[in-house]
């Protein structure tokens, strides 16, 4: 399936107001139409000009969500670093994403957003995301298969995913640094599933380039 949708200025900012407001209202379920065209300065029935309405919307707002996402699990990476530290680094931008943004987190892997199938758009973007994941396992810890790395990414990305919903709807255990634990766990994880032999001073590889459409 793919979701309708027009390009242009008045685009952008029926995409912009929506997701400053899934920000500031904590995730999406309490954002309506209404308020977005009223941030935008416009009548409601305007998004049909450019989104198969308030559905379409949402879901070009979650495709640029896991965009965002996506380029700040890449922040401060640098190819010279050591293969663990690379890895580390990748995870340590993923463990603090939802703490510094809970209401886009919950957007993306919490909250519906309409019945039906996933829009073409979104799917390719996660897919993108997903394969960056995995070819930096691999990258990271040489001769892992990509079998293997597709597990690993799974059950750390799993793992996350379950200490940040418990984490941004306040229901995590008191826990001195909570960040550093699943950063931890997450490399013990790493360490299970791929070939990693420990060596955290390992010549760096080449490593792999998120590219994703904007």
């Amino acid at each position: 399936m793919s979701v309708r949708k027009r390009t242009g200025a008045t685009a952008e900012l029926f995409v912009k107001a929506t997701l400053e407001l899934i920000e500031e209202q904590g995730g999406s379920q309490n954002v309506s139409l209404r308020e977005v065209a009223r941030r935008v300065g416009c009548a409601p029935t305007n998004v049909y000009n450019y989104f198969d309405g308030f559905p379409g919307l949402l879901w070009e707002a979650l495709r640029r969500a896991v965009v965002a996402y996506a380029q700040t699990l890449g922040e401060g990476l640098h190819d010279d670093m050591a293969p663990l530290d690379y890895f580390r680094h990748v995870i340590a931008n993923y463990v603090t994403y939802p703490q510094q943004h809970p209401g886009l987190y919950r957007f993306i892997s919490l909250d519906p957003v309409n019945d039906g199938e996933y829009p073409d758009e979104v799917v390719d973007t996660v897919e993108a995301l997903v394969a960056w994941l995995v070819d930096v396992i691999m990258a990271c810890a040489p001769g892992t298969s990509r079998a293997d790395a597709e597990n690993a990414c799974f059950v750390i990305d799993a793992y996350i995913s379950g200490e940040s919903a418990s984490l941004i709807t306040g229901r995590a255990l008191p826990d001195t640094d909570i960040a550093q634990r699943m950063l931890d766990n997450s490399v013990r994880l790493f360490a299970a599933f791929a070939a990693y032999d420990g060596n955290a001073a390992q010549k760096p590889p080449t490593y792999p380039q998120l590219q994703l459409h904007t």
